[in-house]
Order: structure tokens, then sequence, then C-alpha cells
């Protein structure tokens, strides 16, 4: 069974010392510990976030439970779109499958990219095929991500006057969107001189099929991708209304500035899917927006996180074991 391609790195990453990874994953651990267990509370002690939990709204309930459900499904929709013949049932195995991995690992991403390519290459998708849906996918969700701290500042700049720390949120923000289209336009279009002449070529033969992807599925793909993050950002504005964080402590676009923003924050893997920065980081930029009570602000984030982070996982781990078993009986 293929597991993914090799590489000419395999040689360099084999140099280094058995217990680079191990301490890796354990500094990755030790952080997310530490940021919950003496950084988070300053902001707001987990009793004061117990009996705001105990106080969130019924109105908000179903609204909760139908954004977090469908969250469930939403990114295998992309997948479903940059990889004709993935039907849905295996999008979401796949998706459940690796978002596990991607979580409870630190630098899970990577293989997570594996066991995609694997599950993608069992059911009998073409390698060519697999790699062009990783990378549109990556890509595709890069960009969203890159594009929407732009957008959430233009929308809250329409409510009030940005201050200091805001602007300069707003230049990254547009420096972030330069970076996403000509990072775009590399890979689809300019040639790369300093790549070797197979390597250009490889470049070349995906560049042409993700153009021809993009052609027959590019609508679709941008829908989903997009429709994933915003059902993402619809779940937090949720969760802080639920709470009892109105519109005047914070309005809806400074909550998804906020998201926008958090978001970012994760884009380098410190910590298992982001865990413990992501809540510290979405926590302060929600109370750096407006005028929420801290244990409220908090026990939000932890609430969208439940749904965003926790909820997979156990579906993803059931989808791996149900996988694996499968792959054994009935190998490619």
């Amino acid at each position: 069974m293929w597991v993914g391609p090799r590489t000419r790195d395999a040689g360099l990453v084999s140099r280094l010392p058995a217990w680079f990874p191990a301490v890796g994953r354990v500094l990755g651990v030790a952080i997310a510990v530490g940021l919950f267990v003496f950084v988070l509370p300053r902001v707001a002690s987990y009793g004061e976030v117990l009996d705001a939990f105990g106080n969130f709204s019924s109105t908000w309930l179903a609204p909760l439970l139908l954004i977090g459900a469908a969250n469930l499904i939403a990114p295998a929709t992309a997948h479903m779109a940059s990889l004709p013949g993935l039907g849905i049932k295996r999008a979401v195995w796949s998706d459940w499958t690796t978002t596990a991995i991607t979580n409870l690992v630190p630098g899970g991403s990577a293989i997570a990219i594996a066991v995609t390519s694997a599950m993608y290459a069992h059911w009998g998708h073409a390698r060519a095929e697999i790699a062009r849906s990783i990378v549109v996918t990556g890509v595709w969700d890069l960009f969203v991500k890159l594009t929407m701290p732009a957008i959430a500042i233009g929308w809250l700049a329409t409510e009030r006057d940005l201050d200091s720390g805001l602007f300069r949120a707003a230049m990254i923000g547009i420096v972030l969107l330069v970076g996403a289209i000509i990072f775009g336009a590399i890979l689809l279009g300019v040639r790369l001189p300093f790549l070797r002449a197979s390597w250009q070529d490889k470049l070349d033969a995906l560049r042409s099929d993700t153009v021809a992807l993009v052609r027959t599925n590019g609508i679709s793909l941008t829908f989903w991708t997009l429709a994933g993050h915003l059902n993402l950002a619809l779940l937090l504005v949720i969760c802080v209304r639920g709470l009892g964080i109105d519109g005047e402590q914070l309005s809806t676009a400074a909550i998804v500035t906020a998201f926008a923003f958090g978001r970012l924050i994760t884009a380098i893997p410190i910590t298992p899917g982001g865990i413990g920065v992501m809540e510290l980081g979405l926590t302060a930029a929600l109370l750096a927006s407006g005028t929420p009570p801290e244990a409220q602000t908090v026990a939000a984030v932890l609430l969208w996180r439940f749904f965003s982070l926790v909820t997979p996982i156990p579906l993803g781990l059931v989808g791996w074991a149900m996988w694996t078993g499968r792959a054994k009986a009935e190998p490619a």
C-alpha cells in the first residue's frame, strides 16, 4: 500500500538525532499544559468559567448543535471538490481520521497528509490526482485564511475608527492578502528558475492538472472551502452570544476579526492542534476587540474549541481503526 511519496530529503531527516522528534512532541505538550494551567486562569478562573457555562442561553442551544454538527461535514465537501470521484462517506471518513491525527500529535499535519494519501490510494485514486487534491485543498484553505483578516478588518472599519492596534492589524491583513495572491501566481503561472529541470517538469505537470481542475471545479472548491471557514466563524459567534455577550460588548464584526487573526496564530504548529495557543490567542483578541466579561469570553472560546477541535477526535479515532482494519482485510 502506498503511504506517500518519498523525497530526497529523507537522508537529511534520517541524520537528525533519534531523540529530536520526541523532544518536539514533549515540548509541544508541555507548552499546551503550561498555557492551560498557568496562563489562561489568570484571565478568568476555571470556577468562573464553569459558572458561565451554566448560564448558557437555551435560545442558542439548537443553533449551536446544528452548526456544530455542520462543522463535522463541511471540510469534507472541499475534499470532494478537489478529488472527483471521492464520495461524501469516504471524504468525511478521511477528514475525521486526519483531523484527529493533526489535533493529537505535534507536527501531525505531515502525518495527516501521508495518511490521507494512503487512504485515497487504497480507494483507487491515482498518485497524481492525490497530489493535486492535497495541494489544491491546502492552497485554497491557506488563501482563505490569509484573505479573511483583511476582509474582517474592512467590515470592522465600517463600525468604528481603527485605533493604532487595529490599524497595524489591517496592514498585516493587506500584506497577507498580497502574499496570498503572489503565492497563487507562483503556483499557477510563474516558472521558478532555481528548480532542477526534473522538478520543474513535475511542477508544470501539477500546474496543468490544477488549472484543469480549477476550470471544472473551481467555483465548487472555492464555495465549500469558504463555507467551512464561515461555518467556524458562525460557530464562534453563536458561542459568544449564547454565553450572554451582546453586540454592544462585542460586535459580530469584532468576533469575526478576532477569529480571522486568531486562526493565523496556529499556522505554525507549536502544539498539537494549536491547543493552548489558539485558546489564549483568541481570548486575547476578543478581549481586545470590545468590552466582554473575561469569564464569558474564556467560556465562549473553550466551547467553540470543544466543537471545532474535540468532537472530531473520537470520530477520527474510530475512523482510523475501521480503515486500518479494512485495509488489512482488503489490500489495494
